[in-house]
């Protein structure tokens, strides 16, 4: 029946039938209906977290109380009422939050008002990723289906979420009348990814049989593209229609690539039954693409049986051009084809090149001829280029097919890829043919020869490949024996002879006869496969020595269910890979290695079984029964014996690792939720490096393993305290994973030479999750000793608006955890812990809170100084009160520091200091005095220890201050100074008081030998002191200057 007859059948009667009242036998009351954790499966599962259902149908009249239903997918919420008598009113309101990618978020309301046999009407509101907003009146008893519909959106946009590819803005659309007398009318303005910004406009109208398109207009890159049609599918389906484009100019969208077009184009058509046919008496365009000239003209017309007639069609770009010109009709063929191209370069975006030639057919349908000569030089496409290619052939068919074609390609030339010529050769007949290919070039060079015949009553063909040798990247492979093949084209069939490829460093052999099709079966051989082969490919790292050989056995049926059956088996000897780390070769032997995959009865198996030489075992299988369905989960892994020795070798002098890893592992469950049972035990573990910040003992760890859940103990022995771990992960959600890891210690020594000693007691607790990693728990320091060596004056900190570049130059990104890290951890600081540095010797005390967050690291607390000794103003001053406030940003602290001249070399009772507050980065300094005072007098008790006025002779103590301050002043130069000579820390100081004060000049000239020079200030007497550091609390000392001594110096600390 044509598609009219059906659409007129569809709405010649009302959609609502006539009127009938609908009179249920009962009244129904449903005051309350709960539901909890439903589970619908299906194409799509659904699950009902919970529902409530209240409604009412008293004589006729139904109420909707409550639908509120909470599902994964999202939520309803609906109530309403509806009579099924009179008219039928209905009032309904549904409101509705999808959670279903990529509408999550979206929410959804409807309203139904009306009556069904009245005028019912409809809107629906959506809000979230996408915006519309729908109205529609119809009446559903009436013949012709009357409606009015109006859809719009300020706009719409795809994907709709993450980066728009597609905006429609404005959207207004609108649809009124009957559907046997409709008018149809749509706004919008669009843009997008490689789409220009366009407006468009549409009208119409039609009815049941025919639609007529008044314009369809889009308006872009400054001009317009017109659309006028007429579809009818009264009968068969067909169209008649015109497409225009007006000054139509893509300068300002594509700069690189302006054209400028005006054309027509005339069609008519028609579709039935599977067939088609199409007429196009009209076709121009004309312009001009980058200064060159357009111009396609011509008239065609052709259908589905590939019958075609072309009065004309001649296409111009530039000096380029192709006409075709001929028929191919029913039986007589006589169509010829021309192209003429000289200067290809800049016709289209990166080709070039020239080309000319012909391509001719002629004879009948039942014997046609091919005929093509064509010749290109210099082509071009991005960075593909051809020096030259010639394709010359005649093909004719009759009783069978005979002919010749001749295809030659000079200089083939890409990234990576250099072919210096590519040779094919095919000439012969359906009952003897044959096909030569010859190729020179990298990466890949050689030849083949194939013979055949074709039968073409029993549709088979019959061929052998022979002669065949390829040189690659891994070395040469060619045929030990010609191959041959078969294929039956009614069995859908082909069969590949016996033979094998041979590589001086590999052999590859198929055995016996491959049958490949519907059904079959495929031995592989792999005789030998030396890694060596891979040499190549892998990075300057990595070396790998050995020989493979194994075997794949595949057999498979697609005319029944289930997976092919088969099995691969890989047994390597004398395996040996050296992985470079840190500059240190990690050799890897192998005294056993055998893979297998087993895929038989519906179950895959994976196996392996590693002994690693004068080391461990490492062996085991994964099954996976039913792969297509259940896949559920068997077999096990095994560890013995495994030594962590095995990476000394990266390992510096005098560093080493121990350890001995055991493991029987059980798996179960399936893909979705693996089960893992058994135990993991690593135990005698000792690692000795300086990159450890403890002295370990032999140490243990064990994880146990019981299902979809995990426990973690262990010890971490050190050579004073241990480390308490305990943990537990549960994976029985996979997507939502836990594990929990705590350590607690006492007194542990900590060492980070040469700076830091000291002696942590953690209780701490690590938490993590797929969505986020915790740390909390608290941190004592009962004792420390903190030693920094002084650093050069010059030493300058790297500024906070430096970019880092990498070897491309190129700002780095810097690298963001993808887990983010929240921290809560409490550091008391006890009683005994002491600092020496830049001239502070004090006692520390305090306790601070890290906490981390996605805003960043912060410290909230208070460290205090409760004694010490600050060297400043070239003085030893006390700390008499000392305070870092942190609140915030741990570089920040709010300074609170008094430091006094000691009170029994200040004359008068008088206490002289420096008060410094403020933050670390700015802080201020005043110098004050008890009693108060004026500024100069303080700074004379502070820097002589006496006022000003005093009668003592004071040209000593003078001279002594002021070179102490300018010695303090020239810490900068001196440093920069002793870089320049290669002597580090380089600095200038004063030693001694009173008479015996010298100018001290001191710096390490190799790592651990230090010299000083001091020259008295009064005396001019000498002295040179060399001091070496044995050990990291042990020296020895020897000093010349009016005496000489020999000293061997320990340090201790209490």
């Amino acid at each position: 029946q044509p598609v009219g007859d059906t659409l007129n059948d569809l709405i010649r009667n009302p959609v609502q039938p006539e009127r009938t009242d609908v009179h249920l036998p009962l009244n129904l009351n449903i005051e309350s209906f709960r539901g909890e954790q439903l589970r619908i499966t299906g194409d799509t599962d659904l699950t009902v977290r919970t529902m409530l259902l209240k409604v009412s149908s008293i004589d006729g009249n139904m109420k909707l109380d409550t639908l509120d239903i909470d599902a994964n997918q999202g939520t309803v919420k609906a109530s309403g009422t509806a009579q099924l008598a009179n008219n039928w009113p209905v009032d309904i309101t549904l409101n509705s939050t999808l959670n279903i990618d990529p509408l999550k978020g979206e929410k959804i309301k409807l309203k139904v008002g009306g009556a069904l046999r009245e005028q019912l009407e409809v809107g629906v509101n959506l809000s979230g990723p996408m915006d519309v907003a729908l109205r529609a009146q119809t009446r559903l008893a009436e013949a012709g289906l009357p409606l009015n519909l109006e859809v719009v959106s300020q706009r719409i946009a795809w994907p709709l979420t993450g980066d728009t590819q597609f905006q429609a803005d404005d959207l207004k659309l609108k649809l009124s009348g009957k559907m046997t007398d409709y008018t149809l009318s749509m706004r919008t303005a669009v843009k997008g990814q490689d789409i220009p910004p366009a407006t468009i406009t549409l009208d119409a109208k039609g009815n049941e049989r025919q639609i007529n398109l008044d314009k369809l207009t889009v308006a872009a890159l400054e001009g317009k593209t017109e659309l006028k049609a007429l579809v009818d599918w009264q009968q068969a389906i067909s169209w008649r229609g015109e497409l225009t484009l007006n000054g139509i100019n893509t300068a300002k969208e594509i700069p690189d690539w302006p054209a400028k077009l005006n054309g027509v184009m005339k069609t008519k058509g028609s579709l039935y039954g599977g067939t088609w046919q199409m007429d196009v008496p009209e076709l121009k365009l004309t312009g001009n693409v980058k200064q060159n000239s357009v111009n396609v003209n011509g008239t065609l017309k052709g259908n589905s049986y590939m019958q075609w007639t072309i009065p004309g069609l001649h296409l111009a770009l530039g000096p380029n051009s192709a006409d075709i010109k001929g028929e191919l009709g029913v039986k007589e063929l006589n169509l010829d084809a021309a192209i003429d191209a000289p200067g290809l370069d800049n016709a289209l975006p990166g080709l070039g090149g020239m080309a000319k030639g012909i391509v001719k057919v002629r004879g009948t349908v039942e014997a046609p001829q091919l005929l093509a000569d064509i010749t290109a030089r210099g082509l071009r496409w991005q960075e593909l280029s051809v020096a030259q290619a010639r394709i010359e052939g005649n093909i004719k068919s009759t009783d069978q097919i005979a002919g010749h074609l001749n295809v030659r390609v000079e200089r083939i030339s890409q990234p990576d890829v250099n072919i210096n010529l590519v040779t094919l050769d095919a000439k012969g007949s359906e009952k003897q043919h044959q096909l030569q290919l010859r190729v020179q070039g990298e990466p890949v060079s050689g030849q083949l020869s194939l013979t055949g015949s074709f039968d073409r009553e029993a549709a088979r063909w019959k061929g052998t490949l022979s002669d065949t040798r390829f040189q690659t990247p891994v070395g040469p492979w060619s045929l030990t024996r010609a191959i041959a093949l078969d294929y039956r084209n009614k069995e859908q069939k082909i069969s590949i002879g016996p033979h094998c490829w041979l590589n001086p460093n590999a052999e590859l052999c198929i055995p016996q006869t491959i049958d490949a099709g519907a059904a079959g079966r495929a031995v592989v051989n792999l005789n030998r496969f030396d890694l060596a082969m891979l040499k190549p490919f892998m990075p300057d790292t990595t070396q790998a020595s050995g020989v493979f050989s194994g075997k794949a056995d595949v057999s498979w049926d697609t005319t029944q269910e289930g997976l092919p059956q088969g099995k691969v088996t890989l047994s390597g000897r004398n395996v040996k890979v050296t992985q470079t780390v840190n500059d240190a070769p990690l050799p890897v032997a192998f005294e056993t290695l055998n893979l297998s995959a087993d895929l038989h009865n519906n179950r895959a198996e994976l196996g392996w079984l590693i002994r690693l030489t004068n080391n461990g075992q490492f062996d085991g299988q994964v099954q996976v029964t039913d792969p297509q369905g259940r896949r559920n989960l068997g077999g096990n892994v095994n560890m013995r014996n495994l030594n962590l020795a095995m990476v000394n070798p990266v390992f510096s002098r005098g560093e080493k690792a121990a350890g001995m890893l055991n493991a029987r592992l059980r798996l179960g469950g399936d893909v979705q939720s693996p089960q893992l049972f058994g135990q993991l035990q690593l135990s005698a573990l000792d690692i000795d490096g300086n990159f450890m910040p403890f002295e370990m003992q032999p140490s243990q760890l064990t994880m146990n393993f019981s299902g979809t859940r995990s426990t973690l103990a262990g010890i971490v022995r050190t050579q004073q305290g241990q480390i308490n771990l305990n943990g537990n992960a549960d994976w029985s959600q996979i997507d939502n994973w836990r594990a929990r890891v705590t350590a607690k210690g006492s007194r542990v020594r900590i060492t980070v030479p040469p700076m830091v000693r000291l002696d942590v007691s953690p209780d701490v607790v690590f938490d993590a999750t797929p969505s986020l990693f915790t740390l909390d728990g608290r941190v004592d320091v009962p004792w420390a000793r903190i030693v920094v060596h002084d650093l050069p004056e010059s030493a300058v900190g790297v500024s906070s608006d430096v970019v880092m570049l990498n070897n491309d130059l190129q700002p780095e990104t810097p690298q963001t955890a993808s887990i983010p890290i929240n921290s809560n951890l409490t550091v008391h600081v006890g009683n005994n812990v002491r600092i020496d540095a830049f001239g502070l010797k004090a006692r520390l005390t305090g306790d601070l809170k890290v906490a981390q967050d996605k805003q960043g690291l912060g410290l909230n607390g208070q460290i205090n100084i409760p004694d010490g000794r600050f060297r400043a103003y070239g003085q030893d001053l006390l700390v008499r009160k000392g305070e870092l406030l942190f609140s915030g940003p741990p570089d920040q602290p709010l300074l609170n520091i008094e430091a006094i001249r000691n009170p029994d070399a200040t004359e008068d009772d008088v206490i002289a200091g420096v008060r410094v507050t403020g933050t670390a980065d700015e802080p201020k300094a005043e110098i004050f005095s008890d009693p108060a005072m004026p500024q100069a007098e303080a700074l004379s008790y502070l820097l002589r220890g006496q006022g000003l006025d005093s009668n003592q002779s004071d040209s000593a103590a003078m001279t002594s201050m002021l070179i102490g301050l300018g010695v303090a002043q020239s810490g900068q130069v001196v440093g920069k100074i002793g870089e320049t000579f290669g002597v580090s820390n380089l600095a200038l100081d004063t030693q001694g008081v009173g008479d015996s004060s010298q100018v001290v000049v001191s710096g390490y000239v190799l790592p651990g030998l230090q010299v000083k020079y001091g020259v008295g200030i009064f005396d001019s007497l000498a002295t040179l002191t060399l001091r070496y550091r044995l050990m990291p609390k042990l020296y020895l000392e020897a000093v010349s200057g009016v005496d000489q001594a020999l000293d061997l110096l320990y340090q201790f600390e209490f």
